[in-house]
């Protein structure tokens, strides 16, 4: 992995030249795949997957490490190398944020699986030999979301907090932080919409959890006290996707939030890019008008 910084600013004309900018480059060993960048004025962290294997009992134990470097105003060389880890996986670039000092993640650990010995007396691990084992669900799916804090210098992230079990047997499908505040949202076959009160960073709360039909793949601020949601709509009962559904969500109150009006697209096919895409999504907050591209499969 390296990472570079470019004097963007044109030189004076006597010192143009066709070769490429001068670049200050530093290099990490990030052995990890599906990597993910968070970056602000300050910092940039690079997330990638890793995993632990148990080989007596054959499952694999997520995990998500990261990478922090400190960005400089003068373009000079990104310095102070941080480590960190925390269990499960990333959803996007969405599910991690940088806030006063504190860096906090949001991750889904899923559903485990493992082959466990039916009679446990007879195996030995030394060996990872046995006679008879049941491949069974070890554990259940989960969310957490988890608050760090950057060291003075280089050195690893130290864990702060964590609000762990959001959402047994479902995975988030979408995170949004809004400085002292976060908004979650996992799915099986309702949406818990989770409201995360951060004005104490380091003891971070549940405020309010709303549960509605489908799930939102993205959300978007409007204004201070409003919550723009886009995703699935889905049966209540199964979970079966039914259609495509824009969601305005009152915040005004982190305790109480409220479902303001609600746009479905009952064709179970219907989609839009911006669901993966945010760049996709536009909102225009002088006219109030959202622009999203649609696609509706009839056949």
């Amino acid at each position: 992995l390296q990472v570079s910084s470019f004097e963007i600013a044109s030189p004076p004309k006597e010192e143009r030249s066709s070769l490429v900018p001068m670049s200050n480059t530093i290099g990490s060993f990030f052995p990890s795949s599906n990597s993910e960048i968070y970056a602000s004025e300050d910092v940039l962290i690079v997330a990638g997957r890793g995993y632990y294997r148990d080989t007596f009992t054959r499952s694999w134990a997520e995990s998500t490490y990261f990478l922090s470097y400190k960005l400089h105003d003068d373009g000079s060389t990104p310095t102070g190398l941080v480590i960190g880890k925390t269990p499960g996986y990333l959803l996007n670039q969405f599910s991690m944020d940088e806030y006063k000092g504190y860096f906090r993640v949001a991750t889904t650990e899923r559903t485990r699986w493992a082959c466990i010995p039916v009679d446990p007396g007879t195996v030995s691990r030394r060996t990872h030999h046995w006679p008879h084992c049941s491949w069974e669900r070890a554990s259940e799916s989960k969310s957490q979301l988890a608050v760090m804090k950057f060291p003075q210098e280089s050195g690893e992230m130290e864990l702060i907090n964590v609000i762990d079990n959001l959402g047994v047997t479902e995975e988030i499908k979408s995170v949004r932080f809004l400085d002292d505040k976060a908004y979650l949202v996992t799915f099986m076959r309702t949406d818990p919409l989770y409201a995360i009160d951060f004005r104490d960073p380091m003891n971070p709360v549940v405020a309010d959890e709303l549960k509605i039909s489908g799930f939102s793949s993205y959300l978007h601020p409007v204004g201070d006290d409003r919550l723009l949601a886009i995703g699935k709509e889905a049966n209540e009962k199964t979970g079966l996707i039914t259609g495509f559904q824009i969601t305005l969500f009152d915040v005004s109150d982190l305790n109480s939030t409220k479902v303001l009006q609600r746009y479905t697209i009952d064709q179970r096919w219907a989609s839009s890019q911006a669901e993966t895409d945010h760049l996709a999504f536009r909102y225009l907050p002088l006219s109030k008008l959202l622009i999203l591209p649609i696609s509706i499969d009839t056949s």
